[in-house]
């Protein structure tokens, strides 16, 4: 808490209100000072940024919360702390950067301006992420006119080109001019009117001014400023106004000549727009956004034609056609089409970036709004652009080098109402389904989609999500204040029967036997060579290896992996599936291994038929493949197991009674996945014998792994109820024989030994878990062993393994064998 003192004889809100500005002062001082000692090129964004600090953020929505029931006087408290920490009192204060009055030659002084500079931005950045939250709440609370003109003049005044400023704070400068943006884009919500009158009157009195460099900059800025402003939607009067300023904003455009000033304002309009074209619907109707399309679109379109504005006005065409009425769309929309197709070849990778976006804006709109024409002409149309982006026999999509969700999102929108078309004609083919396995060839980029795009389409379908958004220009919001939605897809199976719920029956086996098949090759080129285990892959760097080709088909991989168990491949085995994901698991690339684990997880938990499998098949793959050689690895995997037993546990204790005897969500799949059961106690027993092995480790930190592994077996044999009757877990065991065998070899260690296990006091009366355990856990003496214990302590590993493998019934006739040979080997 701050340590300054707040009458508690106060009101109770009063009392509130002064005690949350006291905290925000002592928080806000301490972020400062912070920013202070950070290095001058450091952006403050990394520092101040909402997300950056969570008291400091839940300070700020609570005086977000409280401006609802005394807004003007928060306000108020607010500017005269921005003014008292900016050292200026009257509102004449014009924002300059200090270091600009400086000389050159003056380093001492520089610098220390520099870092004054700094802070006055710090200042700046903290008022405009408070004025933010509490500007949202003057619908709910009136503000007089005095206090809104001084946001408005703040915020203007840092809208003002600094001319000849170069400097380390450049980029805060820039920081700081957005951040009042966004707090004008918040003001215009409510007080739109003010807004657009500052902004008409300060674009009137550059425009009056001799045209200069610095005043078309000084433009430029001023329009910048606007570029949080969006269109109220509704009531129908505050949607005509604010057009009615875009036309006004309009006529500019016409009427300017200079190619950098109508630039930014194209930029201005698309960012305007976009938010429009993702919400209009009777809308395109109301005559000023008629007008306002009419006034734009043929000069737009014309200039776009032109090499120096088609990257600046291709966008502006598109949102022109995105909110225009129908029959105006369909009449134009096509011609603007064959420009953007002509541009995905371009050299300029800028230019065919631009051209794709545009097209696949203007694809959602045809298809979600318009709903497409008649079908000729919709399959023309759609024919025309699948072979420009995914040209027949290429192995690659055009353009090249970009990002493959802009693909996935023009299949999903053309699936949303020609399902047929989007998978026979484009999935199947990016996915060579039908192919033979001798011409069956590896196509990164063109699966990653293809598999991307089906499995966003199905969950779509299932989830039963509606027609798809609009895609937006993703700006981020520079307080940090960009509210994502994260999307969450099913991780669980698509069965036959969902699929034909969803109408994708006739697709569904196509597309699992195509990932049986990338799956199958990829192993072979990028899967089980990469391994860690393999010499080829030793020391050497992930970031040196997976370049090149290897790189795409990597990408692929993980989307393969990550797409189980959403889809089982059809032709491969359960354990050929585990024994894959387990081995990907030691991956070179991280997140291959994250993502392996991650679906070996999913079928542990949601699939209770796999249960065993998937246990069982990840010891022998620790086995076999993972060695002390690699004592991390052999540790990690140890890790791994642990939670796959821990996991098996709760989800057996979270369900009800029974649920894990029914027939899973797999066995929909038909004979190949309705195998015999192995008995979880089967299961458990060679789990057992894996610990014993690891617990011959010389690393204490791997046996303590291994003691934790045979803890979790027994916790997990207890939450199966599984009768005891004459079976023994290899812990009990080995906790009831630990005295006796203690006997039985301490006659052979040296004197030093001797005194190291007498610590543990006397093993008649150890507890259960502390006895030989605790004794396999301590730290190994250097000391070796006297003659005759040589040949019992390289007994062999795969005997001790078979050994913990066998039925406890069985282990009674060895224990004292395995189990000597057990603790001589770790002390």
């Amino acid at each position: 808490m701050s340590s300054i003192t707040i009458d508690p004889e106060l009101k109770p809100g009063e009392f509130v209100i002064k005690s949350l500005f006291a905290e925000f002062a002592v928080l806000a001082e301490k972020k400062i000072e912070m920013v202070m000692a950070e290095p001058l090129e450091k952006p403050l964004s990394r520092s101040l940024q909402r997300g950056e600090g969570a008291q400091f953020d839940q300070l700020i929505s609570s005086m977000s919360s409280i401006a609802e029931h005394c807004l003007p006087s928060l306000l108020r408290t607010l500017f005269d702390w921005y003014r008292r920490q900016s050292g200026t009192e009257d509102e004449s204060y014009e924002y300059r950067p200090r270091s600009s009055t400086k000389s050159k030659g003056d380093e001492q002084h520089r610098d220390k301006d520099y870092l004054l500079e700094r802070r006055d931005l710090a200042i700046d950045f903290i008022f405009c992420l408070v004025s933010v939250e509490v500007l949202k709440q003057i619908p709910l609370h009136p503000v007089p006119d005095v206090l809104v003109h001084e946001v408005l003049n703040l915020a203007f005044k840092h809208f003002k080109h600094k001319e000849g400023y170069s400097g380390p704070n450049t980029g805060n400068v820039h920081i700081i001019a957005d951040l009042y943006a966004e707090v004008i884009g918040v003001l215009t919500q409510s007080k739109f009117q003010a807004v657009r009158k500052k902004f008409i009157t300060e674009l009137k009195e550059l425009r009056q001014k001799e045209q200069s460099p610095y005043v078309l900059q000084s433009i430029i800025s001023l329009i910048m400023g606007m570029k949080f402003f969006r269109v109220k939607m509704y009531p129908v009067e505050d949607f005509e106004a604010s057009f009615q300023f875009m036309q006004e904003c309009a006529q500019y455009f016409l009427e300017v000549k200079d190619k950098d000033v109508k630039h930014a304002l194209a930029g201005l309009f698309v960012e305007i727009l976009i938010p429009v074209a993702a919400a209009v619907k009777n809308e395109v109707n109301v005559p000023c956004l008629k007008t306002f399309v009419e006034m734009l679109y043929q000069t737009t379109f014309d200039l776009s034609s032109r090499k120096k504005h088609s990257l600046a006005l291709y966008p502006l065409v598109t949102c022109l056609l995105c909110v225009s009425q129908k029959q105006f769309f369909l009449n134009n929309w096509h011609i603007f089409l064959q420009n953007c197709l002509s541009h995905l070849k371009n050299k300029d990778p800028k230019m065919s970036r631009v051209a794709l976006e545009s097209l696949y804006r203007l694809l959602w709109v045809y298809i979600i709004r318009i709903k497409c024409e008649s079908n000729t002409v919709t399959q023309s149309r759609l024919l025309s652009i699948v072979s420009a982006l995914f040209p027949k026999g290429s192995r690659s999509v055009v353009p090249r080098d970009t990002p493959l969700n802009i693909f996935v999102k023009i299949i999903q929108f053309i699936a949303q109402e020609r399902l047929d078309f989007a998978m026979k004609e484009i999935i199947y083919d990016l996915l060579c389904v039908g192919k033979s396995h001798k011409t069956f060839t590896i196509n990164p980029e063109r699966m990653n989609i293809g598999l991307r795009a089906f499995l966003v389409i199905a969950d779509s379908l299932q989830q039963k999500d509606g027609e798809p958004p609009m895609p937006t220009t993703g700006i981020i919001m520079p307080s940090g204040n960009t509210m994502r939605v994260k999307k969450i897809f099913l991780n669980t199976t698509l069965t036959d029967e969902e699929a034909k719920v969803i109408g994708m029956s006739m697709y569904y086996p196509q597309v699992r036997k195509a990932l049986d098949n990338i799956l199958r090759h990829l192993d072979k080129e990028v899967g089980r060579s990469m391994s860690m285990t393999s010499v080829q892959m030793s020391n050497k760097e992930p970031e040196d290896m997976i370049t090149g080709e290897r790189k795409p088909k990597i990408d692929l991989f993980r989307t393969c992996v990550a797409a189980i168990p959403r889809l089982i491949p059809d032709g491969m085995s359960r354990q050929e599936l585990i024994e894959l994901l387990a081995k990907l698991t030691i991956h070179m690339d991280e997140e291959l291994r994250g993502l392996a684990f991650t679906s070996l997880q999913a079928l542990m938990v949601d699939f209770p038929e796999w249960r065993e499998d998937v246990l069982s098949g990840f010891v022998y793959f620790i086995v076999r493949e993972v060695t002390d050689v690699h004592p991390t690895l052999l540790d990690n995997a140890v890790k791994m197991l642990l939670l796959l037993i821990s996991q098996w546990k709760q989800a057996v204790q979270s369900s009800n009674k029974g649920h894990d005897t029914q027939v899973g969500p797999l066995g929909f799949f038909g004979h190949s996945f309705m195998q015999h059961r192995t008995p979880p106690s089967a299961v458990l027993h060679v789990v057992e014998g894996l610990a014993l092995v690891v617990l011959c480790s010389c690393r204490p930190a791997t046996r303590k792994l291994a003691v934790n592994v045979l803890k979790e077996v027994r916790a997990l044999h207890t939450a199966l109820g599984i009768g005891k009757g004459d079976e023994e877990l290899a812990i009990d065991v080995m906790d009831r024989l630990s005295a006796s065998v203690l006997e039985s070899f301490i006659h052979l260690t040296g004197a030093d030994q001797t005194r190291a296990t007498s610590c543990f006091g006397p093993w008649t009366d150890v507890t259960p878990a502390h006895g030989a355990l605790r004794l396999a856990v301590s730290r190994p003496s250097p000391t070796s062993f006297i003659t005759g214990t040589t040949c019992i302590s390289r007994m062999n590993f795969n005997f001790l393994f078979l050994l913990g493998c066998l039925s406890v019934k069985q282990l009674v006739f060895f224990p004292l064998l395995g189990i000597i040979s057990l603790i001589l080997w770790c002390c």
